[in-house]
């Protein structure tokens, strides 16, 4: 197995975008991921013993109807795996459209990000707040940063990129108090 320096993890959020603008990375993004799925592959994550990873998943889960509290505890097991690199950066979930049906969609996103922002902190981990860099006044995705409600546009991409550069950087947490 390849050793890398920096590993992408995740879902189609991950794995659709070119993040070769970072440098030297994998991406280990695969579409319609669960954080089920990351615990059955996170071995294989492992074995390439990266410096630094970057995780961003869990809307699958909530689309596919599972509880916050259910992937809180898969976070928790994932978390408890990962504190073997050095530097992980966690990602918040991010904003989708707001419109009647996605309301309670939207507050789980929102109690799962503060668990994240918080749970992290036990484990020394980075978080990257790009719930509130994406969010518009409604609380959903602002619209010019989706393609669909929920996948990214290369504008949000950039947002990701930079934000993400600068945590690698300096090593501190991009949050907000929401």
């Amino acid at each position: 197995m390849t050793r890398t320096d920096l590993l992408l993890l995740g879902d189609s959020l991950t794995q659709f975008h070119d993040w070769s603008r970072l440098g030297v990375h994998h991406n280990a993004g695969i579409a319609g991921d669960t954080t089920d799925g990351v615990l059955r592959r996170l071995y294989y994550t492992l074995e390439r013993q990266p410096q630094t990873l970057v995780l961003q998943i869990g809307i699958n889960d909530l689309l596919q109807g599972h509880f916050p509290e259910t992937i809180q505890e898969n976070y928790v097991k994932l978390f408890e795996q990962l504190q073997v690199i050095e530097t992980v950066i966690i990602v918040s979930l991010l904003p989708v459209e707001m419109n009647p049906y996605t309301e309670q969609l939207d507050e789980h996103i929102i109690k799962l990000n503060h668990f994240l922002k918080k749970t992290r902190l036990t484990y020394g981990f980075v978080y990257l707040d790009l719930y509130r860099l994406m969010v518009d006044h409604n609380g959903g995705i602002r619209a010019e940063l989706t393609s669909d409600g929920l996948h990214l546009t290369p504008e949000a991409y950039t947002i990701w990129e930079e934000a993400l550069s600068t945590v690698i950087r300096d090593g501190t947490s991009v949050s907000s108090s929401r």
